[in-house]
């Protein structure tokens, strides 16, 4: 399996805050069968707009950190970003590789929680004409998110990201990110790791155990691949996933 999103550089966002917590999680990581690991930083395209180099001098401090770290057996780590669109990518980011995952011609972008479905599709078509391929993180955490909304969002050329914790749970958001994987519309599961236990085996294992094991294989590993080979993602076909009646019942008794 590949992981194309984590907060693994420590000390420089929320995620882990020391090489020791990071390196614990990767060697976890590799029992698990993950080979390759995306460490995604998270940078605002407003602030990467006034100083580009200050993000990238950030991680790249980050980074020294933790390969100068005693990390054993851990999987083969590979460097990016999660840009945050609270305005337009900038310049840089269309051009310049390193702000891309593994540098390919993918960046991982998220946007507000409250964005406009129009909004987001102009942002991500900005990025396609530039040549680039936006990977959505997380569709399923935004209230425009539908698999209407989601399929427009894709005609630009971007493809999705699902959180692999997410996908397990009883809520709305776990809904609608069943609900992209029903609809052939999620192309990559991760982890979203903050140096935590959350992994991407578990989104992988739940659609195995829902007849969906070449399904896992295409989002955890054939298109993750993709990115890092810099080629074109397969297309997933859909997978049913039926909500039980007790977890829609609990969804809407929680409000979630």
């Amino acid at each position: 399996m590949i992981d194309l999103h984590s907060h693994l550089l420590p000390n420089v966002d929320d995620g882990s805050r020391s090489p020791e917590q990071s390196a614990d999680v990767l060697r976890v990581f590799a029992t698990q069968g993950v080979r390759h690991v995306v460490l995604t930083p998270h940078a605002r395209a407003s602030e990467i707009a006034m100083d580009p180099e200050d993000a990238l001098e950030r991680r790249e401090i980050a980074w020294d950190t933790l390969r100068h770290t005693d990390l054993g057996n851990t999987p083969t780590l590979h460097l990016g970003f999660e840009i945050m669109l609270d305005a337009p990518a900038p310049d840089v980011v269309l051009t310049d590789r390193r702000f891309t995952l593994a540098a390919s011609s993918y960046v991982l972008i998220e946007f507000p929680l409250m964005v406009l479905a129009d909004v987001a599709h102009s942002l991500l078509a900005r990025i396609s004409r530039a040549g680039l391929i936006p990977l959505v993180a997380h569709p399923e955490r935004y209230q425009a998110c539908s698999p209407s909304t989601v399929a427009g969002w894709r005609e630009t050329g971007a493809r999705m990201q699902v959180d692999a914790t997410t996908l397990t749970r009883p809520t709305t958001r776990g809904h609608r990110a069943r609900q992209l994987i029903s609809s052939g519309l999620a192309d990559v599961i991760a982890a979203d790791n903050h140096g935590d236990a959350r992994s991407i085996v578990t989104g992988a294992e739940y659609l195995r155990r829902r007849d969906g094991v070449v399904h896992a294989q295409q989002l955890t590993l054939y298109n993750p691949n993709a990115v890092i080979d810099d080629v074109a993602m397969q297309l997933v076909p859909p997978l049913p996933l039926k909500e039980r009646w007790r977890d829609r019942f609990r969804r809407f008794a929680q409000g979630s």
